[in-house]
């Protein structure tokens, strides 16, 4: 394990829970870029959290002292928003925020409102406007044969004043409602923003290392496509014993911090 990690080149950093809480940063989050980015290795940043469009998570990141190229942004709403490129859609309807709208706009998908007849495909992600209306209009289209793509399935989400409900409550009530599955789940612990930041940096999958806190999803992730992985205990998981975790959530390594993974990279990576 030990020269796995030594040979790491690409860190895939989650957001929430690693390096902020909310819009505030935790505390040594910078310092860790910054020490991983000076031993030579690239960082990108995948998440689920498709409430900010990656221009407005680049300068939330920025504001903070982090400056991160939009490419090494991997946020669910952009993968979502490529995928319906993808398929060939040209409406959606969405259940999330900004975020998952501005993506979608800047992917030259139209976002149809209740009002519409017909879409190709109904995108769920975390919305804390959800309504019983949108619920009823997104049963609408399913109905009406558009397809139900979740971009995430996260049950909470961490911000300075605790968790919050996730996206996995609107996924649910659709679910209930309308009896069927979303036909794809885009987000971690499914692998496509994995596979996009390997393609995107040219790197293999087993100079790769995803850095998470929460082992159902980030660290599933990199169990499904088989790279190492750490968790940190700065967000949802809080328990230091590699044993208490189920095999497929297992994590190769815990740490209390992403700086003090950066520490003990930096240490492995000295003459």
């Amino acid at each position: 394990m030990t020269t796995r990690f030594r040979d790491v080149k690409l860190f895939l950093v989650d957001l929430d829970g690693v390096v902020l809480k909310g819009r505030t940063l935790i505390p040594g989050a910078a310092d860790a870029i910054a020490l991983l980015r000076r031993a030579g290795t690239r960082l990108m940043f995948p998440t689920n959290n498709t409430t900010r469009s990656r221009g407005a998570l680049a300068d939330l990141l920025q504001a903070a002292g982090i400056t991160v190229p939009l490419e090494d942004l991997l946020t669910a709403a952009h993968c979502a928003a490529h995928y319906a490129v993808e398929q060939g859609w040209r409406r959606v309807y969405l259940i999330g925020e900004r975020g998952l709208h501005e993506e979608c706009v800047a992917a030259g998908l139209t976002v149809v409102d209740e009002a519409a007849t017909t879409c190709e495909g109904v995108l769920v992600g975390l919305d804390r406007a959800f309504t019983y209306r949108k619920l009823a209009a997104a049963l609408t289209f399913l109905r009406r044969g558009a397809a139900f793509v979740a971009t995430n399935t996260d049950s909470s989400l961490p911000t300075e004043a605790g968790e919050i409900p996730g996206a996995a409550a609107m996924v649910a009530s659709l679910e209930a409602c309308s009896h069927t599955r979303p036909t794809l789940v885009i987000g971690k612990p499914n692998t496509p923003l994995l596979a996009l930041a390997l393609a995107r940096s040219c790197q293999p999958l087993d100079a790769c290392c995803v850095v998470g806190d929460r082992p159902e999803t980030d660290i599933a992730m990199a169990r499904n496509a088989g790279c190492y992985s750490i968790l940190v205990l700065t967000g949802v998981a809080k328990n230091p014993s590699r044993e208490v975790y189920p095999p497929h959530h297992r994590p190769d390594l815990i740490a209390p911090s992403l700086l003090e993974v950066a520490h003990q990279y930096t240490r492995l990576s000295e003459p």
